[in-house]
């Protein structure tokens, strides 16, 4: 088991007005989610990097043994089939934060992986990877929203309407999400307190991208922490009829993969 040593930027939400949906269920084993732009590598931070502000996301990896853990982590649950594939029996659907007994897995030729998993009825089932994590997650939530996060962060409210997730009450946060009336956002999103001008972040690939069935853009950014140390920015902007929603990720390139993973566990009230 390796740990792999995060503290991440803040999460902020201003969520006024009508209820808006992270997900939509289908009816097949594909969770409409963010897909996101920058490196899905994971490496552990050299000792070059010790003096710089940790923003990798924190959490305790499995080891890749069979049998093993792993939890469910898309908002609308996962489906549990008799095989590996999206068309066969479903046995049941499984929500998120389920832990699940891995038995063994399968990958298939349209490149997707499958675990064969234990139920706790004693039978066994297969599920798509793809939703799962193989880290403990734990749910945290404010007032609107509730999200799955590694085990070890939670909200602290930092003003009406606003709070950040933290790792054990550590000084930084792991992402800040702003909103309001549609006719009032802002034409860029506001650059979180701590962070570089903007002038100074390197765009990197920008996606036009779905949250559930809401059109999102992803923007990707490299920029410079004090000292030179190199950190991503992520921003997603939502729009509903009446609303936007700014969501604002700071993370270290290897850590960029969880952002999907966070996305896909979210629901807002």
């Amino acid at each position: 088991m390796t740990k792999l040593a995060v503290a991440a930027w803040g999460l902020v939400l201003v969520l006024l007005g009508a209820e808006v949906g992270l997900a939509v269920t289908r009816p097949w084993d594909h969770h409409v989610a963010l897909s996101l732009a920058g490196s899905h590598s994971l490496v552990t931070p050299s000792a070059a990097a010790a003096t710089c502000p940790d923003v990798t996301v924190r959490r305790t990896e499995q080891a890749k043994t069979i049998p093993r853990s792993a939890w469910v982590h898309a908002s609308d649950g996962v489906n549990v089939r008799a095989t590996a594939s999206a068309s066969a029996t479903r046995l049941t659907t499984l929500a998120t934060g389920t832990q699940l007994n891995v038995q063994g897995e399968q990958a298939n030729p349209d490149g997707s992986t499958w675990y064969r998993i234990l139920l706790s009825d004693g039978r066994e089932g297969w599920l798509t990877a793809r939703y799962t994590t193989n880290y403990p997650i734990s749910p945290a939530s404010t007032d609107s929203l509730k999200i799955w996060l590694p085990t070890g962060y939670q909200f602290q409210s930092v003003a009406s309407g606003k709070a950040e997730a933290h790792y054990k009450n550590g000084p930084l946060a792991l992402l800040y999400v702003e909103g309001g009336a549609k006719d009032q956002a802002p034409a860029e999103t506001i650059v979180p307190a701590g962070l570089p001008s903007r002038s100074t972040w390197t765009s990197r690939p920008t996606e036009q991208v779905l949250v559930g069935d809401l059109p999102a853009t992803d923007r990707v950014f490299g920029i410079k922490l004090a000292g030179s140390c190199p950190a991503v920015v992520h921003e997603v902007r939502v729009t509903t009829t009446a609303r936007y929603y700014d969501f604002v990720f700071l993370v270290d390139e290897p850590s960029s993969s969880v952002i999907a993973q966070l996305l896909d566990s979210a629901t807002v009230q």
